[in-house]
């Protein structure tokens, strides 16, 4: 009982830390506030964590679980384009559902990530190799266009799902919503699947399409005249 508990406070701690230094970042965060939210003493932070870098740091390491999980799912034996869309999908529903973590690592990243560089040159960049070399196998076998850049693509695609979280500011003063509202979430999602799979330019199928309509559109205009 008592363990499960501790655990719950740890909960608790966890979360009020994330909601302070998502907000303040490390430096300008204080334990008081961050104490005053978790509903504890501040002394009782110190039963957990060793100091308020400590806490920080496992703050973000959760963070970063969270966030590479949908990563970890791409394998080379799925068809690229449903794990891509699949990939693509979950990013975005973190943006949705926890905006906060998505800011906390973007404030770490911005600062040079002083608190977890040797995560970030260690198993993340061991990750994004491996799953790189799963985006060139489908590039062999000509399910992937080759002039894409593998390692370059992933960082793409943290970059416009992340977007909807960190900068829900801008686009909420650009587009009046963010993805909170379910319209323009379901906008979001097929902007961003049909941009990474199918770029900006119109794929011949959208061509032939607009020549045909175009076309039929042409002898009604002529019959008006």
């Amino acid at each position: 009982m008592e363990q499960k508990k501790s655990t719950q406070k740890r909960h608790q701690l966890l979360n009020a830390a994330l909601d302070v230094f998502s907000l303040y970042g490390f430096s300008g965060a204080s334990l008081d506030e961050i104490a005053q939210i978790a509903e504890m003493h501040k002394s009782n932070i110190f039963y957990y964590y060793e100091n308020k870098e400590a806490l920080y740091v496992e703050v973000l390491t959760t963070v970063l679980q969270k966030w590479l999980a949908p990563l970890q799912m791409l394998e080379a034996e799925l068809e690229p384009e449903e794990a891509i869309t699949n990939y693509l999908l979950q990013k975005i529903e973190v943006s949705r559902t926890q905006p906060k973590a998505s800011r906390l690592f973007a404030l770490e990243v911005i600062q040079g990530a002083p608190h977890i560089q040797e995560i970030l040159k260690g198993p993340l960049k061991k990750l994004v190799k491996r799953k790189a070399k799963v985006i060139t196998m489908w590039q062999e076998q000509g399910k992937l266009s080759k002039q894409i850049d593998p390692e370059l693509l992933i960082l793409n695609i943290w970059a416009i799902t992340q977007n909807y979280a960190d900068f829900a500011t801008q686009m909420e003063m650009v587009t009046g919503k963010t993805l909170r509202n379910r319209s323009m979430l379901q906008r979001v999602l097929q902007h961003t699947v049909h941009m990474m799979l199918y770029g900006i330019v119109p794929r011949q199928d959208e061509i032939n399409a607009t020549e045909a309509t175009v076309v039929t559109a042409e002898p009604a205009q002529e019959a008006q005249e």
